[in-house]
């Protein structure tokens, strides 16, 4: 191969700078596209995992209940990072310790009450006809067989419960996450879809 030929074959290889350009700037353009997606995907994941440890820690609050033969209670506490939800005996009032049963729920995760949705913009409730039950909203407890009830004085009522909750990153009616207690004991996850709680 003569000379010129090999100069030409050389300069034919590789990529000139406005193809490089055009190929990152289109990179660019689908990575600002695609943000908004990923983020809301990066979202729903963590609240679902927030979520799923919740229903965890009451999981956890029934077997100690019957393990211990006495009737327990899962609390909830604001803490710097989140939402702490312990387990504590019905009869304990005292603030959360170390050696408590513990988790916390990530930031900016907040805690509403049926009640507190319409108040927030949020969605409506979950039915009662979907729940199966009349809910009640305060912290749960566990008799030490496994039931959930409400703790009064003494007292244990069979009882179910819900616990709403949202992402506060999230606008509009997206973000909402909600656990319920039948009073059979069921634990069950509900997130709302924009339109409908589902499972």
């Amino acid at each position: 191969m003569s000379g010129r030929h090999l100069r030409q074959a050389r300069a034919d290889h590789g990529f000139s700078l406005i193809e490089l350009s055009v190929v990152v700037l289109i990179g660019l353009v689908v990575t600002t596209m695609a943000m908004p997606n990923m983020l809301t995907v990066i979202a729903n994941t963590r609240l679902r995992g927030n979520i799923s440890t919740l229903s965890g820690i009451y999981q956890n609050c029934r077997m100690m209940a019957i393990k211990n033969n006495r009737t327990m209670t899962t609390r909830f506490n604001n803490s710097t990072n989140g939402i702490m939800a312990y387990v504590k005996a019905a009869t304990d009032n005292s603030a959360v310790t170390r050696t408590d049963t513990q988790v916390e729920l990530q930031k900016p995760i907040v805690r509403y009450t049926a009640a507190a949705l319409a108040l927030n913009s949020g969605p409506a409730g979950v039915s009662s006809s979907a729940l199966g039950f009349t809910p009640a909203s305060g912290d749960p407890s566990f008799n030490s067989r496994g039931l959930p009830c409400a703790y009064s004085g003494g007292t244990c009522t069979n009882q179910g419960f819900i616990a709403y909750f949202k992402d506060t990153r999230r606008a509009g009616m997206t973000g909402w996450a909600a656990v319920s207690i039948s009073p059979a004991g069921r634990i069950k996850k509900w997130f709302w879809n924009g339109s409908a709680w589902a499972d």
